[in-house]
C-alpha cells in the first residue's frame, strides 16, 4: 500500500499568489518550513502528530512545486508521506488515512488564502 500522496491543482492566480498561500497553507496548520526557494516555487514543509488540535498519529512532510504559466494561472503539485521521528519517509507501519487528511487540510487553507 503506497502512503505518498501525489496531487496537483490549477488556479488561476500569478505563481507568486499561489507559492505565498501555500507557505500560510504551512503555517496554518501549524507546520514547519524546512526549506524553500521562492525563485524555484518550492516548499518543504513538516507537520507533528498532532494538528490544529486533532491527534493524527504520524508526523508528515509536504513537498509543494508552484509553477506559473504564460496566461496568469499557476499550478501547484504536491507530494506528501508520512516520516519517522528523526525525518525519514515511512515504508511501512504508518496509519492509514494520516496523508490524506493532511493534503485535504492543506488544499483547504491553500484555496481559503487564494481567496
Amino acid at each position: 500500500m503506497p502512503y505518498t500522496v501525489k496531487e496537483s491543482r490549477t488556479y488561476e492566480k500569478p505563481k507568486e499568489n499561489c507559492f505565498q498561500a501555500a507557505q500560510k497553507a504551512i503555517a496554518g496548520l501549524e507546520g514547519k518550513v524546512l526549506a524553500e526557494d521562492a525563485g524555484a516555487g518550492t516548499i518543504k514543509g513538516q507537520f507533528d502528530k498532532t494538528i490544529l488540535g486533532k491527534v493524527l498519529g504520524d508526523r508528515s512532510q509536504i513537498l509543494v512545486a508552484v509553477s506559473g504559466s504564460d496566461d496568469g494561472s499557476s499550478t501547484v503539485a504536491i507530494e506528501a508521506y508520512p516520516i519517522n521521528p528523526v525525518g525519514q519517509k515511512l515504508m511501512f507501519g504508518a496509519r492509514k488515512g494520516v496523508v490524506p487528511t493532511v493534503v485535504s487540510w492543506f488544499w483547504a487553507h491553500l484555496e481559503h488564502n487564494l481567496a
